[in-house]
């Protein structure tokens, strides 16, 4: 049996609203043991964080790893068409080169206190990559096929079932575990949804979906007009649209459920929030991403109370700085509903930590220093002068820190990033070399450079 650790800091928030003050965490074996006052440690072995807040790992619970490399390749451009570019210039890259993005990404991850994700992956790399740098979650791999002279129903989803089993390959004896993700209502067309919601549901897997994102999504599913519908005929796809909202249209496909995740829901009325509350599906909220690709601002309170909060992929939102994440979605929805009471600090806190886990269904292994949970934490250092004076614990982490503050990130007791084991950027994931991987995203990054546009 594994010593027990003692990590103590100024500030240990157990959850948004509980926290002691000049206090620690003793873990063991991978697990919370104890959060209490300080106190002598005998001979156990001692992290003193000293000027910091403890918490709990941040939950960015949708994110596309895989996609690291295109950040900033594809920018100021609307949606739809940032969506065929992205997929256009995605066809220059190697295997390889999704692997480096992948690493990059979670190792980005790791850095800003996440310690565990919902990754939605079309290459299978983002699992590797999060096993390789510890960080926990579900890995949802995607699902498409809008076409119905592409590959038959049963062809895809014998496609799907190779890909689980590599996946689980990975997963196993880490804490990860594989989902399936049907992209988006105008990616897989309904057959496949009904098919893909069945295999889920017999081979009990969670499920994750964009819905309700764009307004041309919107205006395809509700009366098949807009761009993505001039698209799809243009391609001689045949698509019926029907007369729906999303939400009520994935419903009727069978996607719906506890253990479904729903990403986006910009465009939501007020039926989908009884629909969603019914079937017990989750939203993955994902403020930034939202933002600016014009699609809009979410509804918080047409959302329902499982919600987490997700930076979605670095090609989006350019970082996976949940800290970026927080601050911005307080401040959209004040902004949008004019409402200082809309949310505050503690409630989106909430949301990224526990609120996250509880989205993903895994709020009883993480989410919360408590004992019995797994040991996943993250320090964020008060030291800097953005972050002094901190009244409130809360109030800091969303409204002052940033991603740079983190010093530690422990996923499952495992150091995943420690600012204070080297000078330099690429010496602070403990047991993971990264100068190799950056030179390989520098080789994808060339190959994203020199594509052109047919």
């Amino acid at each position: 049996m594994a010593d027990a650790v003692v990590w103590r800091a100024e500030v240990v928030l157990i959850e948004p609203g509980t926290q002691l003050h000049d206090a620690e965490v003793v873990t063991q074996n991978g697990v919370i043991l104890e959060v209490r006052q300080r106190r002598a440690s005998g001979n156990d072995v001692v992290r003193e964080l000293g000027s910091a807040i403890l918490m709990p790992g941040l939950v960015n619970v949708h994110t596309h790893l895989d996609y690291t490399v295109m950040r900033g390749a594809v920018e100021d451009v609307a949606f739809f068409p940032w969506i065929r570019e992205l997929t256009a210039r995605s066809a220059v890259l190697t295997p390889d080169d999704w692997l480096a993005s992948a690493v990059w990404g979670a190792a980005e991850c790791a850095a800003g206190g996440v310690t565990t994700i919902g990754d939605c992956t079309p290459t299978g790399r983002a699992a590797e990559a999060a096993a390789m740098l510890g960080l926990g979650g579900v890995i949802f791999q995607e699902l498409f096929g809008i076409d119905p002279a592409g590959q038959s129903v049963a062809e895809s989803i014998s496609e799907l079932e190779q890909k689980l089993h590599s996946m689980r390959s990975i997963c196993a004896g880490t804490p990860l575990q594989p989902g399936i993700s049907p992209h988006s209502p105008y990616t897989v067309r309904t057959d496949l949804l009904q098919a893909a919601a069945r295999y889920a549901h017999n081979n009990d897997l969670p499920i994750c979906i964009h819905a309700a994102e764009s307004l041309p999504e919107s205006q395809l599913v509700r009366n098949g007009i807009g761009e993505i519908a001039e698209s799809l005929r243009r391609r001689s796809i045949n698509w019926k649209p029907p007369g729906l909202t999303t939400v009520q249209y994935l419903d009727e496909c069978g996607l719906l459920g506890e253990r479904t995740l729903l990403v986006h829901g910009v465009q939501t009325a007020a039926g989908d929030l009884l629909t969603t509350q019914q079937s017990g599906s989750a939203w993955a909220h994902c403020p930034r991403s939202n933002a600016k690709l014009g699609n809009g601002v979410a509804p918080l309170g047409l959302l329902g109370d499982r919600v987490g909060l997700g930076t979605d992929s670095a090609v989006s939102s350019n970082t996976l700085d949940m800290f970026e994440e927080m601050r911005f979605a307080v401040y959209m929805q004040r902004a949008s509903r004019r409402q200082i009471e809309t949310i505050g600090a503690r409630k989106i806190v909430s949301m990224a930590t526990e609120g996250g886990a509880g989205a993903l269904n895994i709020a009883t292994r993480t989410g919360r220093l408590e004992p019995g949970s797994s040991a996943d934490m993250c320090a964020v250092s008060l030291n800097s002068i953005s972050c002094q004076p901190a009244y409130d614990s809360c109030g800091a982490l969303v409204y002052s820190c940033g991603a740079r503050d983190v010093m530690l990130t422990v996923s499952g007791g495992r150091v995943i990033y420690d600012m204070a084991a080297g000078s330099g950027p690429f010496e602070r994931f403990p047991g993971v070399d990264l100068l190799p991987w950056f030179r390989k995203l520098k080789g994808a990054e060339a190959r994203v450079r020199e594509w052109t546009s047919p």
